[in-house]
C-alpha cells in the first residue's frame, strides 16, 4: 500500500549516476518507506522508517549518501521510473509535495 508516482523518459543509454531529491510532509517520518523504482523493475529503498518521530523528508539522496543506488548504475535510462512512499503506522496522513529524478548517462 501507499503511494506511487513516475517519470517517463525516452533518453537512451546506462546509469553511471543518479539523484533522488523529495519533499513529503509527514508529522512522523519513522512511519514512512521511500523507494525508488527503475524501468527493471529493479527497487532501492531511500528512507526505511528511521529519522525517529521527526517532521518531514526535504532531501536528496545522492549515490555518495544513499549507497544502495549505486545498484542501479548500468541499468537501462529509457522508461518509467517510479518513486512510492509507503506509510507502516497509519496514525496519520502526509503529502508528497514533489520528487525529482537526476539521471547522468554512462558515455
Amino acid at each position: 500500500m501507499g503511494i506511487e508516482r513516475t517519470l517517463s523518459t525516452e533518453a537512451a543509454g546506462s546509469v553511471a549516476e543518479i539523484e533522488v531529491s523529495v519533499d513529503i510532509a509527514h508529522t512522523d517520518v519513522q512511519d514512512l518507506v521511500v523507494a525508488l523504482i527503475a524501468p527493471s523493475g529493479q527497487r532501492v529503498t531511500l528512507h526505511n522508517r528511521t529519522g525517529g518521530s521527526a517532521d518531514n523528508i526535504v532531501t536528496t539522496y545522492t549515490m555518495a549518501t544513499t549507497p544502495e543506488l549505486n545498484a542501479l548504475i548500468g541499468q537501462q535510462i529509457q522508461g518509467v521510473w517510479k518513486r512510492h512512499v509507503s506509510d507502516h503506522a497509519g496514525r496519520d496522513v502526509g503529502k508528497l509535495n514533489r520528487w525529482q529524478l537526476k539521471i547522468t548517462k554512462q558515455p
